[in-house]
């Protein structure tokens, strides 16, 4: 599904329905908090765009869980998520929308719309920072309280029972936390990695799978990932710099180099491999793992290096260390989290950020220099001394 008219209907279509739901309904929100009880036993969580917020809403989720311990907790996301939900292991219902086309999307809203409207939420939470189309969802869903995100501009605050101002200068799992501290939540409460991803089943065939590439376990095993999602692409680091890193990488410290990224980024990866003096040691996994794969693999790894995308949060999520490249999008807002060693690279150009959650994520680059013009300012002479400097010691990887 193209994102860009998604993005598009949920503004021009969004905005005016928000409206209306509010003429035809606003009075009712008030009547909807004295309706909420005071213990809650079912809780819808909704999140759909984006695996790597997914990953950053589990602390808070899991600090709900424990709040709540006898709650039934649901979770409803788009079906591209399904498989890091169900790894989280915190909720009891995982209900998806299928965004393979217009038909399935309706399938799916009707399927899921009655199902959760007979549900009986006690409490529903937004973890959206921008969408309309989470707001009238979450409206038609629950009649009783509901949280999400008062975001400048974005006109989706009104049909909410509970609105907690969005902060464009903190991290967004702490954004995230925020909204759950209005459900009870104590402050600061189990605001850590959620280390809880399971994959144990798997770990033996990726074992096995970096067994027969010649991999052994004590190798230094360093991921790279230079892909981004569909959303505004210009978030990648160049290939030919990917490819001078992974030679000095290996030069340096007789790393192996394992390249990951979904099928679609494989002609990506093997242009870099192309671009590589020592690619013999390196190994291309892309469009080759399923995610509790990709789990196992990073929790495997020494370090993960990546564009600004999920794996930065994976890897924040199981406590490996990860280094993340920025330039369109800003590491205060989205950039490593959680105890383990972690650093990233951003210029902070005038233009930058220039996808935020004020313009719906939907931008052109302008910058003078021409479109990626704040990733192909991130040099690897840069990043690979950085890299030195925080994750060797004496030619050896520090794990910690």
């Amino acid at each position: 599904m193209n994102f860009k008219i998604v993005r598009w209907v949920d503004i021009y279509l969004g905005i005016p329905f928000i409206f209306l739901f509010y003429l035809v309904k606003g009075s009712s929100l008030k009547k909807r908090m004295i309706k909420s009880p005071q213990v809650l036993r079912k809780i819808l969580l909704v999140k759909f765009w984006g695996v790597g917020n997914v990953l950053m809403l589990l602390p808070s989720a899991a600090a709900l869980k424990n709040t709540y311990p006898d709650a039934k907790i649901d979770f409803l996301t788009l079906s591209i998520n399904s498989e890091v939900s169900r790894a989280a292991g915190i909720f009891d219902n995982i209900y998806t929308l299928d965004i393979r086309g217009m038909v399935r999307l309706f399938v799916s809203l009707k399927n899921n719309l009655t199902a959760l409207t007979n549900s009986g939420y006690d409490l529903i939470i937004d973890f959206e920072q921008f969408a309309r189309f989470s707001a009238l969802l979450c409206a038609l869903i629950g009649n009783k309280r509901t949280i999400g995100f008062l975001t400048k501009g974005q006109h989706r605050h009104f049909i909410y029972t509970d609105t907690v101002v969005y902060n464009n200068n903190i991290h967004i799992t702490q954004s995230f936390y925020n909204l759950v501290k209005v459900a009870g939540v104590k402050d600061g409460f189990l605001l850590e990695p959620a280390v809880f991803l399971s994959c144990e089943s798997r770990m033996p065939e990726v074992k096995k799978m970096l067994e027969s590439a010649g991999i052994k376990p004590d190798d230094t095993l360093i991921i790279l990932h230079p892909g981004t999602s569909e959303n505004f692409s210009l978030r990648r680091w160049p290939p030919e710099y990917f490819a001078s890193l992974a030679d000095k990488l290996i030069n340096s410290f007789s790393a192996k180099i394992i390249f990951t990224g979904v099928s679609r980024e494989a002609e990506l990866v093997k242009k870099i491999l192309n671009n590589m003096e020592n690619k013999q040691q390196a190994l291309d996994l892309s469009g080759k793992l399923d995610f509790s794969q990709l789990v196992c693999l990073i929790k495997s790894s020494s370090l993960v290096i990546s564009a600004d995308t999920a794996p930065v949060h994976l890897a924040s999520c199981l406590a490996i260390p990860v280094a993340g490249l920025y330039g369109p999008n800003t590491p205060f807002l989205y950039g490593p989290w959680g105890r383990q060693k972690q650093i990233w690279f951003y210029k902070g150009l005038a233009c930058s950020p220039c996808i935020t959650n004020y313009n719906a994520k939907m931008n052109k680059c302008r910058h003078p220099q021409g479109a990626g013009a704040c990733m192909r300012q991130i040099g690897v002479e840069e990043v690979f001394s950085r890299i030195k400097k925080n994750f060797f010691d004496a030619e050896r990887m520090l794990r910690v």
